[in-house]
């Protein structure tokens, strides 16, 4: 009976999937192009290409990148992201826009954290309130 359920176990092994990778960039690559009919020389809009190289669909919420840009000994940045959904060996774009006026563009890919809230959050961490509240005890 132990030989019966040893080979049961060596089977059930064979069967279970293995899990899919949690890091989109080891199957998503990002180009970045700067859009020569949109830019000016007050911005730079760019082109952030994502290719799935990988049989998995991956969220385009979970596929951030920075775009960079050397303005002299100044690096321009900008974040973003894709929406919708990147299909399995498809490509996805969308445009990001760089202060200024620049041709040597880069962009790099931003690790997703379950607790990482700063991608969405304002960078100066100040709530911003648009009433004013009003005080207590009448006119």
């Amino acid at each position: 009976m132990p030989s019966v359920l040893s080979a049961f176990a060596v089977v059930l092994l064979f069967l279970v999937p293995e899990p899919a990778p949690e890091n989109p960039w080891v199957e998503v690559r990002l180009t970045i192009t700067r859009d020569p009919y949109t830019s000016s020389d007050d911005a730079t809009l760019c082109r952030v290409r994502a290719v799935n190289l990988g049989g998995r669909s991956w969220s385009g919420k979970a596929l951030r990148f920075e775009a960079r840009a050397r303005a002299g000994s100044r690096v321009v940045k900008q974040r973003g992201r894709f929406g919708g959904e990147l299909a399995p060996y498809a490509s996805m774009e969308t445009i990001v826009a760089l202060p200024g006026r620049h041709d040597r563009l880069d962009v790099v890919p931003v690790p997703v954290a379950a607790d990482d809230a700063s991608f969405e959050r304002d960078p100066s961490g100040r709530r911003k309130t648009t009433r004013r509240k009003a005080k207590k005890g009448g006119w």
